[in-house]
């Protein structure tokens, strides 16, 4: 952190996505490679699995790597490289069906957990002691049972998403093809859908849907934002709607094509099938998407239990926002009235901090301590959504406290970043999409590829400068 701006090492990250197997002479000169291309060009830091690194093999790797030549890395070496990345995306399809399989045991298995502390600070005698030991417990449950098996769900929807980009790039297949692909997914989303569906037309009642729904919050780490079953104006104001509908029989793939992707995949070293390769791309997406939803059920039941203990100590949810885990969980030991005095001490001084911090401009990526001098910012190019032109009224849904009472429907919704807490604007048949934040294959991406809808992920600052107008073309 520098400031309240949270950063990530560019280092670290790129040393972790080469492949064990190449030499260490051969890695230090890729990330060479990798920080001086993202230093020439700042605007991929977030498509950098997509067009800075080579994380895995791809139709497009023969083309692309003759930018590596020109850097100074030898044939024999971009040899080296693309056997390793070949052995990698094979031995990881190979084994994703087992791989998946386990690692949806492990965050379902957290339901058991769940249950039982529900039941535990239901009970009368519930502290806020015990309050904050249990959400503890449940935050521990998300670190071993689900952000690590999502991490490894997640990196093989990235490996899926880049072959489908370089069959693309190489036109063995076209953008609709892959847009139908990306929308015959059955995902979660869609589940929320049809069942927002049945709400508003009566086949579904209140309660069931907040069961199944009522852990989402739009922030899903947000502690000062309210989960949907706390939130009930996201469901009022509706009539019917025309939900976006997914479609999986657009999904088609002719004889021809399939014997064509089939023989291209052969011809490069990748030991599948045109069939296994949709299997594994459609798995690994749905699986990404399922065991995020699944784990953040725990980590907002926590979010809850640290909002109710601090609310008992007279705390609000903007004071509560400003404790870290080790302010809020060493400190239970002490008796409650330390605790708070503790706490009240902890808070002051963060918000002070914060007040300050708020003030400080950085630039996104800092290359050396220069940046902390000159602040550059660079042009953003955004991921577009589907090949739509739209035009509509905007509507900021990140300055809103009231997201309930908005009228939705055919606006152009800005949004900074989006995560599966704000899926909810999906049954408001929305016109377009912006985000501030997001990469290719980040949640709002892929959720705007499942129901074809118009949109620009990842805008950086331009988006500020949308925020002063009040309709737009989206193109």
């Amino acid at each position: 952190l520098f400031g309240n701006k949270p950063y990530i090492n560019i280092r670290s990250t790129f040393n972790s996505f080469t492949p064990a197997s190449i030499s260490n002479k051969l890695r230090e000169k890729l990330i060479g490679f990798y920080i001086n291309k993202l230093k020439n060009n700042p605007e991929l830091q977030d498509k950098v699995e997509f067009e800075v690194l080579y994380t895995c093999y791809d139709i497009s790797f023969n083309k692309r790597s003759k930018e590596l030549l020109d850097a100074g890395l030898t044939q024999g070496e971009i040899n080296e490289l693309k056997q390793g990345l070949l052995n990698l995306t094979n031995n990881l399809i190979k084994n994703s069906k087992q791989q998946i399989k386990e690692d949806m045991n492990y965050v379902f298995k957290m339901k058991s957990l769940r249950e039982h502390v529900r039941k535990t600070v239901k009970s009368p005698d519930a502290t806020p002691k015990m309050m904050l030991k249990n959400a503890k417990k449940l935050l521990d449950d998300c670190k071993a049972n689900g952000t690590i098996q999502f991490s490894r769900l997640a990196r093989l929807a990235f490996i899926g998403n880049i072959i489908l980009k370089s069959m693309v790039n190489e036109k063995l297949i076209d953008k609709n093809f892959y847009d139908s692909f990306l929308n015959s997914i059955s995902t979660v989303a869609k589940k929320m859908n049809d069942d927002f569906d049945m709400f508003i037309q009566g086949k579904m009642n209140q309660e069931d849907f907040l069961k199944l729904y009522g852990h989402l919050r739009p922030g899903t780490y947000d502690i000062t934002s309210q989960r949907y079953d706390k939130n009930l104006g996201l469901l009022k104001n509706v009539g019917i709607l025309n939900v976006l509908k997914s479609d999986a029989s657009g999904f088609y793939i002719e004889n021809k094509v399939y014997n064509k992707i089939s023989e291209i995949f052969n011809n490069h070293g990748l030991n599948i099938n045109a069939k296994e390769f949709f299997d594994f791309a459609k798995s690994a997406l749905e699986s990404r998407e399922l065991s995020k939803f699944e784990f953040t059920k725990s980590l907002s039941d926590a979010i809850e239990l640290i909002a109710d203990a601090g609310k008992s100590l007279g705390f609000s949810r903007r004071n509560m926002s400003q404790l870290d885990v080790t302010s809020l969980f060493d400190y239970v030991k002490k008796d409650e009235t330390e605790i708070s005095r503790k706490w009240k001490e902890i808070i002051e001084n963060r918000l002070k901090e914060k007040e300050m911090n708020d003030n400080v401009i950085l630039s996104p990526v800092l290359f050396s301590e220069r940046d902390f001098d000159v602040i550059s910012y660079y042009s953003a190019r955004p991921n577009f959504i589907t090949q739509k032109k739209v035009e509509g009224q905007l509507v900021d849904i990140s300055r809103s406290s009231n997201t309930g009472n908005l009228q939705l429907r055919g606006k152009i919704i800005l949004l900074e970043n989006g995560d599966p807490g704000y899926d909810w604007i999906f049954t408001k048949n929305l016109a377009g999409l912006i985000t501030k934040y997001g990469g290719a294959a980040s949640h709002m991406a892929i959720r705007a590829a499942e129901f074809g809808l118009p949109a620009a992920i990842g805008c950086g600052e331009i988006f500020e400068n949308l925020r002063l107008y009040r309709s737009i073309v989206l193109d």
